[in-house]
């Protein structure tokens, strides 16, 4: 049986100036997903650089969580000891806590701790949870 909600968690940092391979290289970690704008690049919608990391290849790592506290959890054991770069990066470019809710029923939903909402935003990063619903 599928669970009625699932959940993905990143830590994404956006920007026009933002390279990523020097995002990896100030926290000593390789991406799960990024992308930088080419400066020769011809587009009808310029998108703007990010890099995104998920955990993945590390101990415990789910692609999709059935709690996304336990998601969060994870990534910030990860990042934890990164905690000062990442709250500089956040200054130099946007950063996000980027979760997605993938659900099969309107029931239920996240739930999170006051702990945890409490360490996501000393980061001065906001949390965000982009919905998406299949009737599948």
């Amino acid at each position: 049986m599928t669970a009625a909600h699932l959940y993905t968690v990143e830590l994404r940092f956006s920007g026009d100036q933002l390279e990523s391979s020097e995002i990896s290289a100030r926290l000593n970690l390789q991406p799960s997903n990024a992308m930088c704008q080419s400066k020769n690049q011809i587009a009808t919608r310029k998108r703007r650089s990010y890099w995104a990391y998920n955990g993945q290849g590390e101990v415990g790592f789910q692609a999709q969580w059935v709690s996304l506290e336990d998601g969060l959890e994870f990534l910030l054991r990860i990042l934890r000891p990164r905690k000062a770069e990442i709250v500089a990066l956040a200054d130099q470019f946007d950063g996000i806590w980027w979760c997605g809710h993938f659900q099969v029923s309107f029931d239920g939903g996240p739930m999170l701790s006051p702990k945890l909402l409490m360490e996501i935003g000393s980061y001065g990063i906001p949390l965000g949870i982009d919905n998406y619903f299949s009737d599948d």
